[in-house]
C-alpha cells in the first residue's frame, strides 16, 4: 500500500479500512466488511476469494492455514454482553512477509482498541509492530486475556450460587441454568481455539526473531482456560444436582406435612359424614337431648368421638417418626 512516510503513516478509507505503517511494516485494519473492501484487499494483496468470502460469513470455524506466501488465520472469540448473555465475535487475519490484514466487527472493541493504541503513537508502535508474526501474538494474546476476563466473571456469578445452593429456602434454578449456558458456550468456542492455536508456530517464518516461548505462552493459557471451563462445568452440574436434590426434599417435605394433615382428618370427617345422615343411627336420632353431662353432652361426645382416633394417628406417626 501506499504510505505517506517511509516510517509510519496513518490513513482511513470510508472508515472502514485503517492502515499503520512502522518500519516498513503495514497493519491493516478491517471493520464491518463489505464486498467493496474485500475487493480492494483482492487486489492490492491477491487473496484467494474464498478465504475473503469467509470473512463475510459468522459461521466459519477457527483454522490456520499456511499459504506459502501469506498466513490465513480465523479465530472465534467469545464475548459477554451486559445481560451475561456469551455471545462469539469472528476476527480474520491475512499475515505476509510485510503486512497484517485484520478483520473483525466494529463491536469487537479488543483489536479496535490496540490498533488506535497505535495511531499517532511512535512508542507503542516500535513496541508492538516489530514483525507481522509478533503483532499476530500481541492480538491474540490480548484477545486471550479478554477471555479471561469473562472466566473470571463466570468464576464469580458460580461464587454467588454456591452461597445460596445449599439453603433449603431459595431456588438457584434460574442462575444455575444460566451459567450452565455461559459455559456451554464457552466450550464450543475454545474448544476449537485450544485444538488449532498450537499451529500459530507457523507464523515464525515471518519474523527474525525466535517467537517461540511466545507462541507457547499462548498455546499455555488457552489450555489453562480451556481446564478451567471444564472445571467450571463439573462444578455447576454438581451445582444442577444439588439445587434438584434441595428442591425435591423442600417439595416431599411439604407434600409429607400436607399429607399428615389430611390423613389426621379423616376420623373426623368420617364421624361428621355418619352422624350427619338424616337416618336412624344408634347414639344419633334420639328422643330429646342427650344430658349426661349437661346441655352440651351431645357436643363434647362427638368432639371426644373425633379427637381421640385423630390423637391416637398423631402418637403413631410421631412414633414412627414421619414427622
Amino acid at each position: 500500500m501506499a504510505t505517506t512516510s517511509p516510517e509510519q503513516s496513518s490513513k482511513n478509507r470510508d472508515q472502514r479500512i485503517n492502515s499503520i505503517t512502522y518500519s516498513g511494516l503495514t497493519w491493516t485494519d478491517v471493520t464491518d466488511p463489505t464486498p467493496a473492501e474485500l475487493a480492494t484487499l483482492e487486489r492490492e494483496y491477491h487473496f484467494h476469494s474464498l478465504d475473503l468470502e469467509s470473512c463475510l460469513s459468522t459461521l466459519q470455524l477457527t483454522k490456520i492455514e499456511d499459504h506459502d506466501d501469506h498466513l490465513f488465520i480465523m479465530l472465534q472469540i467469545p464475548n459477554q454482553s451486559d445481560q451475561g448473555i456469551i455471545g462469539c465475535y469472528q476476527i480474520t487475519m491475512f499475515m505476509g512477509i510485510d503486512y497484517l490484514v485484520t478483520i473483525h466487527s466494529s463491536k469487537f472493541q479488543t483489536v479496535s482498541e490496540l490498533f488506535r493504541s497505535c495511531m499517532g503513537d511512535t512508542k507503542e508502535q516500535s513496541s508492538l509492530m516489530k514483525s507481522p508474526a509478533y503483532l499476530a501474538y500481541c492480538i491474540i494474546d490480548k484477545m486471550v486475556d479478554h477471555i479471561s476476563e469473562i472466566l473470571d466473571k463466570v468464576q464469580t456469578s458460580l461464587n454467588s450460587i454456591e452461597t445460596v445452593v445449599f439453603d433449603e429456602k431459595k431456588s438457584s434454578a434460574r442462575a444455575i441454568n444460566l451459567a450452565r449456558r455461559q459455559i456451554a458456550t464457552l466450550r464450543r468456542i475454545v474448544y476449537p481455539l485450544d485444538l488449532y492455536i498450537g499451529d500459530m508456530n507457523k507464523a515464525q517464518k515471518f519474523s527474525k526473531e525466535n517467537l517461540t516461548i511466545y507462541f507457547s505462552d499462548i498455546r499455555h493459557k488457552v489450555g489453562k482456560i480451556s481446564a478451567s471451563i471444564e472445571e467450571m462445568k463439573e462444578i455447576v452440574e454438581i451445582y444442577n444436582d444439588t439445587d434438584f436434590v434441595t428442591s425435591s426434599n423442600r417439595t416431599n417435605t411439604v407434600l409429607s406435612f400436607l399429607t399428615i394433615i389430611f390423613t389426621l382428618t379423616l376420623p373426623t370427617a368420617l364421624v361428621a359424614a355418619i352422624y350427619g345422615m338424616n337416618i336412624p343411627i344408634p347414639g344419633a336420632l334420639v328422643p330429646g337431648a342427650l344430658s349426661y353431662f349437661g346441655t352440651y353432652t351431645s357436643l363434647s361426645l362427638t368432639v371426644i368421638l373425633m379427637l381421640v382416633p385423630t390423637l391416637i394417628m398423631a402418637f403413631y406417626f410421631k412414633r414412627r417418626g414421619w414427622f
